[in-house]
């Protein structure tokens, strides 16, 4: 049980929301390879550049982090506590689209597309640098994919010794203000729907797809041979180190 919830009694709407939001992953960010196999968008990205048996870093290391996203998905660990799935979530996200960000200006793109807004802020002022929720006391948490939720915001909203904390309210609080640790209102944080943020990664992923595959000779410049080295110089070192 999580006792930062406000409905604390029954979390389990969660694990269906985060099967869900799974699956949606899955469905929406693999496209057919040329050889008819399925691929993640950005293992797709070696298909964009002429092959010369070589290793495109950027295609496997976007992979890499969607892989973390994945299994974060797929695990029950947190089916307890929506709250603690909500904070890694977004750490992910973040950091993933944080990563296409940076990507594109090393692909020659004049403008840079910016990572979505409502994950910027809810990963900077909720996530990570979460003084403004720091020192409000105990703030719970209501998430609008739980069904209950739904019914009692409404209600949260009229009340006057509430304070509602939304993506508004974190726009407005960079700073925290002191004052509001000796405030009478109770903290409640209201959660969108987990869904909202994960469709703006995957937009954002696939737009940064479908501009890498346009500029093939800006991607070719991640790819190298060398990798075909990993494997063999791995086997030396165990081998000299006497575990193989």
């Amino acid at each position: 049980m999580s006792f930062n919830l406000l409905l604390p009694e029954d979390a389990t709407w969660f694990p269906g929301v985060r099967i869900s939001l799974h699956n949606e992953w899955l469905a929406k960010t693999k496209i057919r390879s040329p050889d008819g196999e399925w691929d993640t968008l950005a293992c797709n990205l070696h298909y964009a550049v002429p092959k010369q048996g070589g290793h495109l870093s950027i295609a496997c290391s976007l992979n890499d982090e969607t892989e973390q996203l994945v299994k974060v998905l797929q695990s029950t660990c947190y089916d307890d506590d929506p709250v603690l799935f909500f904070r890694v979530f977004l750490f992910l996200i973040d950091e993933f689209s944080a990563r296409l960000e940076e990507c594109y200006p090393l692909l020659g793109h004049a403008a840079t597309p910016k990572q979505p807004e409502l994950i910027s802020v809810w990963t900077n002022r909720y996530a990570k640098h979460r003084t403004a929720i720091l020192i409000q006391h105990h703030a719970l948490h209501v998430f609008l994919d739980d069904p209950r939720g739904q019914r009692v915001v409404p209600v949260l909203l009229q009340q006057p010794h509430v304070m509602v904390i939304d993506t508004d309210w974190l726009k407005a609080h960079q700073k925290p203000v002191p004052l509001d640790a000796k405030a009478p209102r109770h903290a409640v944080v209201i959660v969108p729907p987990l869904s909202e943020f994960l469709n703006l990664t995957i937009g954002y992923y696939r737009a940064f797809w479908q501009f890498a595959c346009s500029v093939p000779k800006a991607l070719d410049q991640f790819q190298s041979p060398h990798h075909r080295q990993v494997a063999g110089l791995t086997g030396q070192l165990l081998q000299k180190a006497g575990l193989k």
